[in-house]
């Protein structure tokens, strides 16, 4: 069944769990404490022999900032990198404290879309309310599976609709040109490459030389799991143009290769020298981000397969490359229509219009 002991003034509990694992701990200093805890626990051990609870009822009462260590500790055993663990501790940590979530038993699907609300009704975007959604999903998937949770309080609650209209725009090939012949050159260099490679802007601000291979036929940027966004590690090949300005540029290994990301203040700036209005009649403006957008939509007026500019940007679904990152204004759609065949003229047409 289980013990009460005593050590140094403080009792504890000695016991074996619904798992078959001994339990061994102190818990207080007042012995008719310690036997309520150890009657507690043995009950919960026999309802979960006995199916009566498909999890522990103590786990949803455990202060769940202790949850929230052991599944930031479970995501660091996966091989997720720092900073992504980082990101999701405070997202969960914000959740918590708005929703005032002591425990498991307080996070109801009620509250947490209260909370999501509460965030698209603060001004955030669909895509950002639904990376909380999702963050939030995992975690409470992740106490599902371990016993802490009957149900994942997130699984009826829909992610916010996004919409189609775009904030962003893209560049075209004669402002690219424009801009890094506008630009100091130091930032003129840093356009160009995240223009010709597509990195996100806190990619390329962690990258050193060491991260640049550019001696070989083909050079490519080696990007280790702990700067990427996805925390795996990946390459990126270097068009020649690109890798020639970063050769005459070269510094030491473990030196960053950009002294600074232009901010938005410089990169207007910039986008003013260059002539290039910072907002279309749209609408959409123009950020760094924009330069990302650029090799995208280049990518697809060279006719480059869709895979391959997913593949070249890493992304991990192809949508995201051809809806929200190829600027279909800028595409050939006029050009594309006129290589179709002439309907009128086909030699088919006259008998067609014979026989009615």
């Amino acid at each position: 069944m289980g013990r009460i002991y005593e050590r140094d003034g403080r009792y504890g509990i000695d016991y074996t769990d619904h798992r078959g694992k001994r339990v061994r701990r102190v818990v207080s200093g007042d012995k008719s404490v310690a036997e309520k805890v150890l009657g507690d626990a043995v009950l919960a051990r026999e309802k979960m022999r006995s199916g009566l609870v498909g999890v522990d009822p103590r786990e949803i009462k455990r202060p769940l900032q202790e949850h929230f260590d052991a599944y930031i500790k479970d995501l660091a055993r996966r091989g997720r990198d720092k900073m992504y663990g980082y990101i999701v501790e405070k997202r969960l940590e914000a959740a918590a404290f708005a929703e005032d979530w002591k425990c498991l038993r307080d996070c109801s699907a009620k509250s947490v879309t209260n909370y999501l609300s509460d965030l698209a009704d603060g001004g955030k975007s669909a895509r950002t309310v639904n990376g909380h959604r999702a963050d939030l999903s995992a975690f409470f998937a992740w106490c599902v599976r371990s016993g802490f949770l009957e149900a994942n309080p997130c699984k009826g609650i829909a992610k916010s609709g996004e919409s189609k209209d775009r904030t962003r725009r893209a560049l075209s090939v004669l402002e690219c040109q424009a801009l890094i012949n506008a630009a100091p050159p130091d930032r003129s260099r840093c356009y160009l490459f995240l223009i010709g490679t597509g990195l996100r802007r806190a990619e390329a601000a962690a990258l050193n030389w060491g991260h640049l291979h550019l001696d070989g036929v083909n050079p490519y940027v080696e990007l280790p799991g702990s700067i990427t966004k996805s925390g795996k590690p990946e390459t990126v090949p270097l068009v020649a143009e690109v890798a020639a300005a970063l050769l005459k540029a070269r510094g030491e290994p473990g030196e960053p290769v950009f002294a600074e990301i232009p901010d938005m203040a410089k990169f207007r700036e910039d986008l003013s020298a260059a002539g290039i209005a910072e907002q279309d009649e749209r609408g959409r403006k123009v950020v760094v981000h924009s330069l990302r957008h650029s090799l995208a939509t280049m990518l697809a007026q060279s006719k480059v397969a869709p895979a391959i500019a997913m593949k070249i940007l890493r992304h991990r679904d192809i949508r995201l490359t051809l809806q929200h990152y190829t600027d279909d204004s800028l595409l050939p759609v006029t050009a594309a229509m006129a290589t179709l065949p002439t309907l009128t003229s086909s030699p088919i047409v006259e008998p067609l219009r014979a026989a009615n």
